[in-house]
């Protein structure tokens, strides 16, 4: 990854974060994106930094057409993109992620799930599309096991993720062979906060690996999807210990 570029969308906490140090360890220059998680981002930065690597912060809202045009014209402008001249990577990581009744769900949730877990990959990829061609890039998007298994009081989460795995499979066609698009499908990868310790638990019943996956682990996937075999395109890799195959 020497010389190249990665942007990460929602990369300065979780996942994200990981993938950053990932990829910059491995000697990449990090255009790193953020919403609201500005703090943690500029220690990500600082992290970035101090391994010798450039790295470049955005701030930019997902969840509008406003702030995804916002992000592209900056990372179009970034010095970083120019000196390469083009995109390596774009690794579409910004998710939300929301327990609810389906009869509680209403247009404003369904709309801000899509926009940011389906419409927002789809677009950047678009947006910033020649620039990756220019440099034969890819595309890997973080998706999400749930794309094929029903959750109840997840439904608007899991029809998001479910869209963004057929998006992939559909650009990794159309895009051939200029750009590579693959996706990751994380299972119990670092349970939110607000999750239920007794939920924790029964998922992890569930997990043939029996305990829960790190985000370096996610970190490390993304990393070979991005430099590994360049034969590797429309494929999901379900980073999950097992537990796609045991419902």
């Amino acid at each position: 990854m020497e010389g190249r570029t990665v942007l990460i969308t929602g990369g300065a906490k979780r996942i994200g974060c990981s993938i950053a140090m990932k990829f910059a360890r491995e000697g990449a220059s990090i255009l790193l994106h953020c919403n609201n998680s500005l703090e943690e981002a500029k220690k990500v930065k600082s992290d970035v930094e101090s391994l010798g690597n450039n790295c470049e912060l955005f701030v930019a809202d997902l969840s509008t057409k406003d702030g995804r045009m916002k992000l592209v014209e900056e990372v179009l402008s970034s010095s970083i993109v120019s000196q390469r001249g083009g995109l390596d990577v774009l690794i579409n990581s910004a998710s939300i992620f929301e327990k609810k009744s389906f009869t509680d769900v209403d247009e404003k949730d369904w709309e801000m799930m899509m926009e940011i877990n389906a419409k927002a990959p789809y677009f950047l990829t678009k947006y910033l599309l020649r620039n990756i061609k220019n440099v034969n890039g890819c595309v890997v998007n973080l998706i999400d096991n749930s794309y094929e298994r029903p959750w109840p009081f997840y439904s608007s989460y899991c029809a998001s993720k479910s869209a963004l795995r057929s998006i992939t499979l559909s650009l990794a066609i159309e895009l051939a062979p200029d750009v590579r698009v693959n996706g990751i499908a994380p299972g119990a990868i670092l349970f939110p906060d607000w999750m239920e310790k007794s939920s924790r638990q029964e998922i992890l019943t569930k997990v043939p690996m029996k305990r829960e996956g790190t985000p370096d682990e996610i970190a490390d996937t993304a990393f070979f999807l991005a430099a590994g075999p360049q034969y590797i395109t429309g494929q999901v890799i379900a980073v999950d210990g097992g537990w796609s195959l045991c419902d």
